[in-house]
């Protein structure tokens, strides 16, 4: 199928064309609500009878790819919300043509829906995952999904980590699209001194090979296709945390949803590769005017309540210097091991101070901006977090970068580890839907863009998006106006949720 799909990418790409299509793409992971529709848009029915449209919509690296959901809800909700959804669509699994999206509708049957996506050049498919007879899947929280794919292709299994009963040991529910049935298996915990671990992603390494990362305790790589039982898998140990970072987890000032903006793992060429960030700071010592030397009482015919209180009041105060953390920077650092090794191998180590910045590429990161203090950034000065490895075997680091950790303007930069450049910048200019750019999201690295028809229908610029008439009531109302896709128009309300890092519960 792979040799089709590139046939078909290949078709559409014309001799001259600057931009030609990506090897593979970032894909946001949470869903735009939006009546959209091209090539790759694929039908399916709810357990409870909505109606569910889903589309991609591919954009090169670094700019980050979307894809929009659509729902008519059935007849018999009472829900205000024209989506009827309670919980916006959430990529929970990629992998190849298949891409595995949760969410919740607001007159559903009070449990999460799971739509599989199957990408394919002639006929993309969506279908509805069954969700076992008990509620087994209740304790896995919003885990990540391992996908296997199976046979031609055409089938796969879903795999979710569990804990067990003991809390020691784990417990996989495996589902099967050849006879669409559950099962479980249990997995033996193959460090039990270390801590099991809580999962924040899961990869493919080979055929029927996972691996789920913890990014602060460790990786468990476990051959689901085993025949015997309980499954036995292998825990590897990640490097050793950079030292600030190490002082700030002991301090417990990172907790394990936000050592995701320093750290990450993933698969290249059959090789784990493993970066970290480190950011530098400068630490300033405020000095302020000394307190007045405390008086004589015996110099004083009445004392007051309201001086005494004052001065008991000042006992109290923590007399300790006060300090400012101001960013000066950061560095990188990448290791890389063969997944039967028993060490990791150092890759390489960056500074920001190194990185070669190509002038075009930083005017466009800095376009638009309406700040004086613009034209005196760096990219060294901005802020960058969430280190991607690109999974295209090249040396490529995604970063999120903002003038400053919280701020209303973010890009995804590519660097090129290896030569100390910064290559690219995602392309300035307005999204379709307003100011909710996909790069504010999380994304992660997807195939999927292999397994579609790639027409110009389906890709899509920042340049090429046409902003139509905004308002307060309507500030998704917009238009994307790339090649000729079949149709668009936007939902006028987006769903809200809260999205914390996912937890794993005793079954």
């Amino acid at each position: 199928m792979a040799s089709e799909s590139t046939a078909d990418r290949a078709s559409v790409d014309s001799p001259g064309d600057a931009s030609p299509w990506p090897a593979s793409i970032l894909l946001a992971q949470e869903a735009y609500g939006a009546v959209s529709r091209n090539h790759t848009t694929a039908t399916a029915k709810s357990r409870v009878d909505h109606t569910v449209e889903l589309t991609f919509w591919v954009a090169d690296p670094p700019a980050v790819s979307f894809y929009t959901f659509h729902c008519s809800k059935p007849p018999t909700s009472d829900s205000e919300d024209a989506a009827d959804l309670q919980v916006q669509p959430h990529v929970v699994g990629a992998e190849g043509r298949f891409v595995l999206v949760r969410t919740f509708f607001a007159s559903g049957d009070d449990e999460f829906e799971y739509f599989i996506y199957k990408g394919d050049p002639r006929s993309p498919s969506l279908e509805s995952v069954p969700l076992p007879d008990d509620d087994r899947l209740s304790g896995c929280g919003g885990t990540e999904f391992g996908i296997v794919p199976r046979g031609d292709g055409d089938h796969y299994l879903l795999i979710a980590l569990c804990y067990a009963a003991t809390l020691k040991d784990y417990r996989l529910h495996i589902y099967s699209s050849e006879d669409r049935a559950w099962r479980t298996k249990e997995l033996l915990n193959p460090c039990p001194r270390v801590l099991t671990i809580a999962p924040d992603k899961v990869m493919l390494l080979r055929d029927g090979v996972l691996v789920w990362v913890d990014l602060l305790c460790g990786m468990l790589v476990c051959d689901i296709l085993q025949e015997r039982e309980p499954l036995h898998a292998r825990y590897i140990p990640l490097p050793e945390p950079l030292p600030r970072n190490r002082e700030q987890i002991l301090k417990q000032l990172i907790p394990g949803a936000a050592i995701r903006r320093y750290r990450d793992v993933a698969c290249v060429d059959g090789l784990i590769k493993f970066v970290e960030m480190e950011h530098r700071v400068t630490v300033t010592e405020i000095v302020e005017v000394p307190p007045e030397k405390p008086s004589d009482p015996r110099d004083k015919t009445v004392l007051y309540d309201s001086d005494l209180i004052m001065l008991y009041k000042r006992k109290h105060v923590d007399n300790k210097p006060k300090t400012l953390h101001t960013m000066n920077g950061w560095s990188a650092m990448t290791w890389t091991r063969e997944i039967g090794s028993d060490c990791w191998l150092k890759g390489v180590i960056v500074d920001v101070d190194d990185i070669l910045v190509d002038d075009s590429a930083f005017s466009a990161l800095l376009s638009g901006q309406r700040n004086e203090s613009a034209g005196s950034l760096t990219f060294k000065n901005m802020y960058s977090a969430c280190p991607t490895l690109s999974t295209d075997g090249n040396d490529i680091l995604y970063l999120k970068s903002s003038r400053k950790m919280i701020d209303s303007y973010r890009w995804v930069v590519a660097v090129d580890l290896k030569e100390k450049t910064l290559m690219k910048v995602e392309a300035p200019g307005a999204h379709p839907f307003g100011e909710y750019s996909p790069s504010f999201q999380m994304f992660l690295p997807c195939a999927l863009v292999n397994h579609l028809k790639m027409t110009p229908g389906i890709k899509f610029s920042a340049i090429q998006t046409a902003q139509t008439s905004s308002s307060a009531n309507e500030p998704n109302n917009a238009a994307i106006c790339v090649g000729e896709p079949d149709s668009y128009e936007p939902e006028n309300k987006r769903p809200s949720y809260w999205l914390r890092k996912p937890t794993m519960h005793k079954i």
